[in-house]
């Protein structure tokens, strides 16, 4: 459950909150909305991944993502929503290839800020 608790991935999830909030009322905020959401959505599915990982897989608190699961995060957040989908479906979905680059740069930071593996407890439900 710690791995929930980081701080930053609090931040982002609240931040995320705030720019959806927005964007449902019909008041995006300016900047913001058509990039931040990019450079918090690696740091967050990682996070959910690591967390994944750390409870069902490897079970244990110590574990963090190898550079390669973080890379495939942005590969793949990269080829489906900046080219499959805005191939497919013009009509909803733009290609923007400094979302490409807001995803690398939100997996490096996820991978030297966030990808810490927690004081071991002892306690196996505590990832």
């Amino acid at each position: 459950m710690k791995t929930l608790l980081n701080p930053w991935f609090v931040a982002f999830c609240l931040m995320w909150g705030v720019l959806y909030f927005a964007r449902i009322t019909h008041h995006p905020i300016l900047y913001l909305n058509g990039h931040l959401g990019d450079f918090l959505a690696v740091p967050v599915i990682a996070n959910l991944g690591l967390w994944f990982q750390r409870i069902f897989i490897a079970k244990r608190s110590t574990y963090v993502l190898k550079p390669g699961h973080v890379i495939f995060i942005v590969l793949y957040l990269s080829i489906a929503f900046e080219w499959l989908l805005p191939t497919y479906h013009p009509e909803i979905f733009t290609a923007d290839w400094t979302d490409v680059l807001l995803y690398i740069i939100g997996g490096c930071f996820f991978f030297k800020w966030m990808n810490r593996p927690l004081e071991a407890t002892g306690t196996k439900g505590s990832a």
